[in-house]
C-alpha cells in the first residue's frame, strides 16, 4: 500500500499572524523584520509585499527601495509560537504521525487516517476550515499530498498561497524530466552547483546517472540523490512524540551599528557563550567541539574555525575562551563585524559520566547550577555575566526563536 503524506505549510507566516493581529495592517504590503529601525533583514513578507518583489533575507533598504509603502512591522516570537501551537493541536487530533518540520511547516502520515475523511483532499479541506475557525481568515495555509516527503512539498510549494495539491504514485514518473534537482528539499545549492557542472539539471538526470558515481562523489548522501532521482523518498515521518538527538547547540546575533566595532562584538559574543552553555546544561549535553564565526558587513562573507577540546564542557566561559582561542587561528582580524555565531557540537549526554575531578571545575559546575536556578525562577536576566551590562540588549531575533527558546506542545 503506497503511503499518503501531507505537507502543510502555512502562508507567509509570520506576516499573516501580524495582519490578522492587526487590522490596520490587511491589505498593504508588510515586512516582519527583527529591528525596523536599523539595518537588518526581512523575515517574512506578507502576499501584497511578495508582488513588489520583496523576499525573506533580503536587507530592510532593498525591500523599501522595491516597495517604498511597505511597513515594516517588528517581529513578535510569542505571538507565532503561540499560534503555532494552536494549529498543531488541530493536526495532532488527525493522526498521531505528525513531525513538526519547522515553525510553519509539518509532514502528516495520513495514509491510515485519510480514508475516515473522504480522502486525502477531503482531509486537507476539513483542516484549512478549521484553521479558518480557529485562526482566523488572513491566517492560511498551502497542503501538498503525495506518496512521500519530498514530492509532497514540492507540490504545496506549487500550489502556494492558500491551495491544495495532490501527486499520485502513477504521475510521479511523468513529472521527473520537467523537475529541476534545486526544486526538491534536501539539494541545496551547493549540490545542486555540482551536479549542474556534470550536466545533471533535473530529477530524470539525476535518476539516470549511476549510483555507483553519486556514491562516490557524495558518500551515503548519493544514494538518496538517487532515490529521489527515480521519483522515491523512503525518509519516514518522525512523530512530535519521538524526539531527534540533538547534534549541536548554536546562537549567533546581527548586531546593531553601535555595537559592530570587534571588541564591542565580543562583549555580545560572551552572552551568546553563557546562553549556549545553559541550553546544554537544560538539555543535559556536554560537548567538545567550538565553532565561531563572524560576519564582515551586512551581506560580506563569513569566517569561521573549529576546535576540539581536549574534554567535555557546558560552561560558557570555557566555551567563550575557545572562541578567542579560534579567532587567533583565523587570518582575517577585522575592525569591525556585522554578526557573531557561536555552536558546540560532539555532544553527549551528560548524565552517567563521572563528576570533575579539579576543585575548580567542582566550583563551577556548581555555580552553574545556582545561576540556571536563579534563572528559572526569576528570568534569563536575573543574573548576567558582567560584559553583558557594557551595552543595551540586542531585541530577540524573530526567526530565531527555535535555538532560543523552547515551544513543546
Amino acid at each position: 500500500m503506497a503511503r499518503i503524506i501531507m505537507h502543510l505549510d502555512m502562508d507567509s507566516y509570520f506576516a499573516s499572524v501580524e495582519q490578522q493581529a492587526n487590522p490596520t495592517l490587511r491589505g498593504i504590503p508588510i515586512a516582519v523584520t527583527g529591528r525596523p529601525h536599523e539595518s537588518s533583514i526581512i523575515v517574512a513578507a506578507s502576499r501584497e509585499a511578495k508582488r513588489c518583489g520583496v523576499k525573506s533575507a533580503m536587507p530592510n533598504w532593498e525591500a523599501l527601495k522595491l516597495c517604498p509603502s511597505l511597513k515594516l512591522v517588528s517581529g513578535k516570537a510569542e505571538r507565532y509560537i503561540a499560534t503555532t501551537k494552536r494549529f498543531l493541536s488541530i493536526l495532532k487530533r488527525y493522526t498521531p504521525l505528525l513531525e513538526v518540520f519547522s515553525i510553519d511547516e509539518v509532514f502528516m502520515d495520513i495514509t491510515q487516517e485519510s480514508r475516515r475523511y473522504g480522502g486525502p483532499l477531503g482531509m486537507a479541506r476539513l483542516i484549512k476550515d478549521e484553521f479558518r475557525e480557529a485562526l482566523g481568515e488572513y491566517i492560511t495555509a498551502t497542503v501538498g499530498i503525495a506518496p512521500n516527503k519530498a514530492f509532497a512539498k514540492l507540490i504545496a510549494n506549487r500550489n502556494k498561497p492558500n491551495g491544495i495539491g495532490q501527486l499520485r504514485d502513477e504521475e510521479i514518473s511523468s513529472l521527473l524530466a520537467e523537475i529541476l534537482i534545486g526544486d526538491i528539499c534536501g539539494i541545496g545549492r551547493r549540490i545542486e552547483g555540482r551536479l549542474n557542472r556534470v550536466g545533471i539539471h533535473t530529477l530524470a538526470d539525476l535518476g539516470h546517472t549511476s549510483e555507483r558515481y553519486l556514491k562516490q562523489e557524495f558518500g551515503v548522501y548519493g544514494l538518496f540523490l538517487k532515490e529521489i532521482g527515480q521519483g522515491r523518498d523512503p525518509t519516514p515521518v518522525i512523530p512530535y512524540t519521538t524526539a531527534a538527538p540533538v547534534k549541536s547547540v548554536g546562537h549567533s546575533k546581527s548586531l546593531p551599528p553601535q555595537l559592530r566595532a570587534f571588541n564591542l562584538a565580543l562583549l555580545v559574543l560572551r552572552g551568546l557563550c553563557d546562553k549556549v552553555g545553559r541550553r546544554m546544561r537544560k538539555l543535559g549535553y556536554v560537548g567538545r567541539t567550538v565553532y565561531f564565526h563572524f560576519r564582515l558587513g551586512s551581506m560580506g562573507p563569513h569566517h569561521g574555525k573549529q576546535i576540539t577540546l581536549p574534554f567535555s564542557t557546558d560552561d560558557g566561559e570555557t566555551i567563550y575562551n575557545a572562541c578567542l582561542a579560534i579567532y587567533r587561528k583565523i587570518p582575517v582580524h577585522p575592525d569591525s563585524v556585522s554578526q557573531v555565531g557561536v555552536s558546540v557540537s560532539n555532544l553527549t549526554e551528560k548524565r552517567g559520566r563521572s563528576g570533575y575531578l579539579l576543585t575548580k571545575d567542582q566550583q563551577r559546575e556548581r555555580l552553574n547550577s545556582a545561576v540556571d536556578r536563579i534563572r528559572d525562577r526569576f528570568g534569563e536576566r536575573a543574573i548576567v555575566t558582567g560584559e553583558t551590562l557594557l551595552f543595551d540588549v540586542i531585541p530577540e531575533h524573530v526567526g530565531g526563536f527555535s535555538q532560543g527558546k523552547e515551544w513543546e506542545f
